[in-house]
């Protein structure tokens, strides 16, 4: 049986850690996914995780079921990320590739088409790493972690029209830096690497 995260975090107030450990599992990789596209670094995007991991065990008796425990404990990894921007004061750069997580599986033929699709991929993430940050959140939490706009809006702390003026934003700014790229990568080519959506609900 499968418990939603909400039990999880029930049965830990109740005394069960093997329920934490459940949480933990589950939401090991999301969280590093989100720091990682958030930061660029993966060394930093492992801190965040960890930090995010213990400030969730430490305020569990805080969660209110008001709000479902995904859109809090993305909340908890955004807000550390934030600030530990606002902390080093510099451009997020990447550093490593994404392209495990942000690239579906695609048959290539030849060696050489894999490295071009890679390249493709590499480029896509780090153009939405170059985006101003209250746009990559947005774009990051829509296109990668699949959630609803009032999600976001919960999550970010903002109404729901600005994230969607936020979202187009950020689907603008990537259209423009990665049309030089070539038909290959065309928007439609580009969803393919990092999924992008339109600003609708």
């Amino acid at each position: 049986m499968t418990h939603s995260d909400e039990e999880l975090v029930r049965r830990f107030r109740g005394g069960d850690e093997s329920a934490f450990e459940a949480l933990v599992a589950r939401w090991y990789a999301p969280l590093l996914q989100l720091a990682w596209r958030l930061t660029g670094q993966r060394e930093e995007a492992e801190e965040i995780r960890q930090m995010a991991l213990i400030q969730t065990y430490r305020a569990a008796d805080r969660f209110e079921e008001r709000s479902r425990f995904s859109t809090w404990i993305y909340r908890v990894c955004l807000n550390l990320a934030r600030d530990r921007h606002r902390r080093k004061h510099v451009r997020l750069r990447a550093v490593d590739s994404l392209a495990d997580e942000a690239a579906p599986d695609v048959e290539a033929h030849t060696p050489l088409a894999s490295f071009e699709r890679q390249e493709r991929v590499e480029r896509v993430a780090e153009a939405v790493l170059a985006l101003p940050s209250e746009i990559r959140e947005v774009v990051v939490l829509r296109s990668y972690h699949d959630l609803s706009f009032p999600a976001i809006a919960e999550i970010i702390g903002a109404p729901v029209t600005t994230v969607k003026s936020r979202m187009q934003r950020g689907l603008d700014k990537l259209r423009s830096r990665l049309q030089p790229l070539g038909p290959q990568d065309s928007p439609q080519e580009a969803s393919n690497c990092a999924p992008v959506r339109e600003a609708t609900p």
